[in-house]
């Protein structure tokens, strides 16, 4: 199979696995049948990197660590092996722990990254100089080493970062699957709907005459629409094709993964803390093309609704008091638990924590019902912690640049606002577009929109802000 071809497969197996995710949020498939889809995408990877290294030259013995590590004929080419190599693979041939070989290959990272860090431009110090190189790493390969050559190497340096690759620590991306997800068949795509208050009837008296009765009182239904249209969130990477069979990782299958969290990353961040007006409410976004610029998102809504559904915290430590004053605010659209959802930053979890009405997950019990991303329940609505709730707000909960020790404390009707989808995520691989350059690309977009299903006056979020953040 070609290099594209086999790219190819794996991009439409984790396409199939991103519709088939959305269909089961949707009710309309099985968990069972995303697990499989799931294990067929890992195992189209699999066959892809086995695949590459045949068609590479790269031997089965080449990828094995015993080997490379058992024909070292130096301390110092041990030491290669020993952090270069997976620390599973290697702690048996060593015969220590797999945690110190683990410990030994961080502290190797670690000291690289501060050599640089420290020095200049390339120009890195050397990192026997630092302080960490003895009281840290020195310690961390003594114990990674077999009796036979402890003590040897005190002045090997590592000169690359091991095999271990160092994620990102994200929290979960939850704040946009909070609400519902319908498909848009046109472009722009209306929604009829019913009025957002009910009719009065009125009274009426028997009527006994045979002529000049009263009629009953007629009523008009009001009705009205809501009209989605859809923007498309995308991007591009560009990958060299000696980064593609150079990397120590398949470089193409995360690449792909990455562009699918950055989109949904967006995706939250747009729904939180998007702006329409011309001047966003946050200083710090002021490219034309950001995507907080898409659609008004949550805050903005809470802070703007016509009745007034903010208020400060006076700088008082989030607690239960707090969301239930927001509930309060929302009027007929806070009284459901079930339909609610109170979204706080890390630092406000922290401090929500410390009140003892705060049920947290440990003591759901078996049969309790979680939103995907819920740390906790407050009153019986899921409480989702969001990196994309600012902790460095000013008092009057907007990012100013000036003060950023504030942060705000948000609940929302999940009924009140809905998502619509044009296109769902789309990833493709570009080969011939880019070879001149000996390049390839990966592009990935979305078209989705997200709207209030009445109006401002209509009461579906509420915002208490001044709270304490990074302060």
């Amino acid at each position: 199979m070609s290099d594209t071809a086999t790219i190819e497969a794996v991009a439409t197996a984790v396409h199939d696995l991103s519709d088939a995710v959305e269909k089961m949020q949707a009710g309309l498939v099985d968990r069972s049948t995303v697990e499989a889809i799931a294990s067929d995408v890992i195992e189209r990877q699999k066959a892809a990197a086995e695949d590459l290294n045949v068609r590479n030259g790269v031997k089965a013995e080449d990828t094995d660590p015993e080997p490379a590590f058992l024909r070292a004929r130096s301390p110092l080419e041990r030491l290669v092996a020993l952090h270069q190599r997976p620390a599973a693979s290697i702690a048996p041939l060593v015969k220590r722990p797999v945690s110190d070989v683990q410990a030994f290959q961080d502290r190797s990272d670690e000291l690289l990254v501060l050599s640089h860090a420290l020095g200049s431009p390339g120009n890195p110090r050397d990192p026997r100089e630092l302080a960490f190189y003895s009281q840290e790493f020195v310690p961390a390969l003594h114990a990674a080493m077999d009796s036979t050559t402890a003590g040897e190497g005190d002045e090997w340096v590592p000169t690359e970062l091991s095999s271990t690759f160092i994620d990102r620590i994200n929290l979960p991306l939850m704040v946009a699957s909070l609400f519902p997800l319908i498909n848009m068949p046109t472009q722009p795509f209306d929604l009829p709907a019913a009025g957002v208050t009910r009719r009065r009837t009125g009274v009426h008296a028997e009527q006994t005459a045979d002529s000049g009765q009263t009629k009953f009182k007629a009523v008009t239904p009001a009705t009205r629409k809501v009209t989605l249209s859809a923007v498309k969130f995308a991007g591009r990477i560009l990958v060299s094709r000696e980064a593609e069979e150079d990397s120590m990782v398949a470089m193409l299958p995360f690449i792909m993964r990455e562009i699918q969290d950055y989109l949904a990353a967006d995706l939250d961040d747009a729904t939180l803390n998007g702006d329409l007006t011309a001047t966003h409410m946050d200083s710090d976004v002021t490219d034309s093309d950001d995507v907080r610029k898409y659609w008004n998102g949550l805050r903005d809504i809470a802070l703007n609704q016509l009745t007034g559904t903010d208020r400060s915290g006076a700088d008082a430590a989030l607690a239960v008091a707090t969301l239930r004053a927001n509930r309060k605010l929302m009027g007929k659209y806070g009284v459901r638990p079930t339909d609610l959802a109170h979204i706080v930053s890390m630092a406000g979890y922290i401090d929500l924590l410390a009140d003892s009405s705060v049920l947290t997950m440990e003591k759901y019990g078996p049969a309790a019902t979680i939103v995907a991303g819920e740390l906790a329940k407050v009153d019986g609505s899921p409480v989702i912690v969001s990196e994309y709730m600012s902790d460095y707000q000013n008092a009057s909960g907007v990012i100013d640049g000036v003060t950023q020790t504030q942060t705000s404390a948000l609940t929302v009707n999940r009924r009140g606002l809905i998502r619509g989808q044009r296109r769902g995520m789309t990833m493709e691989t570009l080969r011939e577009l880019y070879a001149e350059a000996d390049q390839d690309a990966v592009i990935a977009s979305v078209r989705q929109d997200f709207k209030q299903l009445y109006s401002n006056t209509e009461n579906v979020a509420a915002l208490t802000y001044n709270l304490p953040g990074s302060a």
